[in-house]
């Protein structure tokens, strides 16, 4: 049996008491209480091995300690494991990845997540511009940087833009030029 046959196999069944403790799990996400809500995440996938949103949930609370990245790139990736067009995971992980200073991953798990958006994510494409502009600097891509920002303009509602132009547009244009500064000059002598 395939990795995928076996994923979709098993998410078809809805489990209802991996549901509830992944709903209170949720709940003590928000009031603060990541331990309790840690052990409940676990006991939802061992209850359900598949599921995406408690894995997810565990990666953001592994994330918010510091030395953590792994544990929360482990649980991305158990999300990805149970849908692997998940645009949230894989910008989650692009993210954890750019923090491990692994920026072509990162790059290449935010194309990833672009070519996996559909209507309901519209949201997160803000999000995953800043994110693969934000590497493409980080990798000093900046001509780039600077096409994937003229997207973004063209692509997202004029608030989103102003934001990314004011933190980017003047960081690709003065690296653009100090780069086309360096570049040696070269004369033919005869």
């Amino acid at each position: 049996m395939s990795y995928t046959t076996d994923c979709i196999k098993h998410k078809r069944v809805f489990n209802l008491k991996a549901e509830k403790a992944f709903r209170e799990a949720n709940d003590l996400f928000y009031s603060r209480n990541y331990e309790r809500a840690l052990e409940l995440l676990q006991e939802t996938v061992s209850l359900d091995p598949y599921h995406e949103k408690a894995f997810m949930l565990k990666g953001d609370i592994m994330l918010m300690n510091e030395g953590n990245e792994k544990q929360a790139l482990d649980a991305y990736d158990m999300a990805l494991r149970s849908n692997p067009k998940n645009s949230q995971a894989l910008g989650s992980k692009a993210y954890v990845l750019d923090i491990l200073g692994q920026f072509k991953s990162a790059l290449k798990c935010c194309d990833e997540a672009f070519s996996c958006i559909d209507s309901k994510d519209k949201d997160q494409l803000c999000s995953l511009y800043e994110q693969k502009l934000s590497l493409l600097c980080s990798l000093e891509e900046y001509d780039t940087a600077q096409e994937i920002l003229t997207e973004a303009i063209e692509n997202l509602p004029e608030e989103n833009s102003d934001y990314l132009k004011s933190c980017f547009l003047s960081k690709i244009r003065i690296n653009k030029a100090k780069n086309k500064d360096n570049q040696p000059n070269l004369k033919l002598i005869f």
